[in-house]
């Protein structure tokens, strides 16, 4: 039976438009006058002006091609240029294959592809809180779009994933990838270029294609979602974060807030700038070049009445096969931001930084056999316990 495809109502384009705060997505984006065609069909060439050698050319003139977006009148492309939430949302439903009803009495242009969307569960209308749908579509809402739009699973009318899961999503999937630095720029206004990357990979998708990930822009956005890249490097699943780690030995209460792991070999990688300096086995054994650098964020507290000294100095080791490290400085000491916490003493921090190293070899064997790393911590003399497992 043929569905038939509701017209976004009028009245709430124009709450959606009237919610627009003065503060909100503060970026320039073409006169009225200038706003490029929309496309509405295949085109045998494309020639625009302003194309020639960006990163994004080849995308650019498969997309015009195929009549999901068009240049400017006066020939070029403008890819650097803002993208509106209308111009987003309708190169989407074209590319998702979606009838959209011709538009009827006033209603603007982008209008019946916003309710196309909507019927077909890829937006919802509560998706946007502020601005109107001429203001520019952010890497966030953008990331949003193009996960409902590769995955039925959450089209549903009642889904509520949340932002972070979408973007986390997003990476994992290749959608989306990081800013120059790896960074998410969840909050940055997209350009017309990065809106015709983003349509040109939900196409993939749809037809198959395994995309590329890019690690950096995965582990961070699923540190943000979970506490840890887990997930990303080492294909396991985290502990529920902050964890309170089952020990049997002492009296305090230390709790895991974040699980970092960094390839030492992608100088650039995920959160390596954060611990520069010089790795030091404590055994004074070199470290590999191909190792991964685990860091974990503990806190302790001392939940008695009575008084307390206690650090993680001889009382923690990491899993079998690695070996804890510090971090120092070019004087060769201990870099005093990364000290491991304790308490009851002037010396130590009750929060801070717990670092080991894990070879190579013997993470690549467990995902191999497994399909993902383990993280087993022990307790000296006491309890042992997973942080990363399989599910």
């Amino acid at each position: 039976m043929k569905r038939v495809l509701k017209t976004m109502p009028l009245m709430l384009t124009m709450l959606l438009m009237s919610a627009c705060s003065a503060n909100a997505n503060q970026v320039t984006t073409p006169a009225a006058a200038e706003q490029p065609k929309v496309a509405a069909e295949q085109k045998a060439g494309v020639s625009l002006s302003d194309i020639s050698g960006h990163w994004a050319e080849p995308d650019i003139k498969a997309i015009v091609a195929a009549g999901y977006i068009d240049g400017y009148p006066d020939g070029s492309f403008k890819p650097d240029h803002t993208v509106t939430r209308a111009e987003f949302m309708t190169m989407t439903a074209k590319a998702a294959g979606l009838k959209a009803e011709p538009v009827q009495g006033n209603s603007e242009w982008y209008a019946p592809y916003v309710a196309a969307l909507v019927e077909a569960g890829i937006h919802q209308y509560k998706d946007f809180t502020t601005g109107d749908w001429n203001t520019p579509i952010t890497r966030m809402e953008m990331a949003r779009l193009a996960v409902r739009a590769s995955d039925k699973t959450l089209q549903a009318p009642e889904d509520n994933t949340d932002a972070k899961k979408f973007m986390f999503l997003a990476t994992q999937k290749g959608l989306i990838t990081g800013m120059a630095d790896g960074q998410l720029g969840k909050e940055e206004s997209a350009t017309r270029a990065q809106s015709v990357k983003i349509i040109q990979r939900i196409l993939d998708v749809s037809q198959g294609k395994k995309l590329e990930v890019d690690k950096r822009a995965a582990s961070y956005a699923e540190v943000e979602l979970t506490g840890s890249n887990v997930q990303t490097m080492w294909g396991g699943h985290v502990v529920e974060l902050p964890y309170k780690m089952p020990l049997e030995k002492t009296t305090a209460t230390v709790k895991v807030h974040q699980v970092l792991i960094m390839d030492l070999k992608e100088k650039d990688g995920a959160f390596r700038s954060t611990f520069e300096g010089k790795l030091e086995k404590v055994d004074g054994k070199p470290i590999g070049k191909d190792d991964y650098l685990v860091a974990l964020n503990l806190k302790i507290t001392n939940e008695t009445k009575a008084p307390l000294t206690y650090t993680l100095w001889g009382q923690l080791a990491p899993v079998t096969g690695s070996m804890r490290v510090n971090i120092v400085d070019v004087n060769g000491e201990v870099d005093n931001r990364f000290f491991i916490p304790g308490i009851g003493a002037s010396d130590f921090a009750p929060d801070g930084w717990y670092f080991f190293v894990l070879p190579r070899e013997q993470v690549q064997d467990q995902m191999k056999k497994y399909g993902y790393a383990s993280l087993r911590m022990y307790e000296n003399n006491g309890a042992e316990f997973d942080l990363a497992k399989k599910e």
